[in-house]
């Protein structure tokens, strides 16, 4: 299994991150997911519990490209540093084992946040990551996604959790990104582009954050 290995982190970009949420944009295949993983297997370091809402993979697909990060997650799994939220299992139609974590279909909001609700509740130092958004909004109204985003973005912030949104560029429209940008702390932008030697390169930057460390374009690997 090739192994990735991400050289820019959320925290070499802007510091300390408790008590912040950031959304992250950019096309697919930008690297996004990446750099999500990789603040939670930071988080681990610090002691942070992780949890990883998934929208596009199974769990198992998740942790497999943690694997590739050079992270097993499994210790984490057992010791529940790391749990899932999975919003994805069920669209395979076959039956799934319920672990209280698991939701029937993607357009259950309310079961989506009763989850996050009672997690955020009863788990100290917490990242959660939400990949993604953009598939929520697809079968969401415009409304419900904010209020939705609004009402965790709320959560995290009283209890001085943190995490990150994941958004596919393209897939939203543009007046729901920018209440969403109202919303949380700070945003990352992705890229992924090709040179003059036709190498491809995928890159980030702040677009905005309470305090920035590096500024312009940086490449992620």
């Amino acid at each position: 299994m090739a192994s990735e290995k991400i050289i820019v982190r959320l925290k070499d970009l802007i510091g300390k991150t408790d008590s912040q949420i950031y959304l992250i944009i950019g096309p697919p295949g930008s690297g996004k997911e990446g750099f999500a993983l990789q603040y939670l297997i930071d988080g681990f370091a610090e002691k942070n519990n992780g949890i990883f809402l998934t929208t596009d993979s199974f769990p198992k697909e998740i942790t497999d490209k943690m694997k590739r990060l050079g992270v097993d997650p499994a210790t984490f799994i057992t010791a529940k540093q790391l749990q899932f939220i999975d919003v994805f299992s069920y669209r395979t139609g076959e039956s799934i084992k319920d672990n209280g974590l698991t939701v029937n279909s993607i357009r259950e909001l309310t079961s989506i946040s009763v989850i996050i609700k009672k997690l955020i509740d009863s788990t100290e130092k917490l990242r959660l990551v939400m990949n993604t958004i953009s598939t929520i909004s697809i079968y969401n109204s415009e409304i419900a996604i904010l209020d939705f985003i609004q009402a965790q973005v709320a959560r995290l912030k009283q209890h001085n959790h943190c995490g990150i949104i994941v958004a596919q560029q393209g897939m939203m429209n543009e007046k729901v990104i920018q209440g969403i940008k109202a919303i949380v702390d700070g945003v990352i932008e992705f890229q992924s582009i090709t040179d003059e030697k036709g190498v491809s390169q995928k890159r980030l930057r702040v677009e905005f954050a309470p305090k920035i460390k590096k500024t312009g374009w940086i490449n992620l690997y």
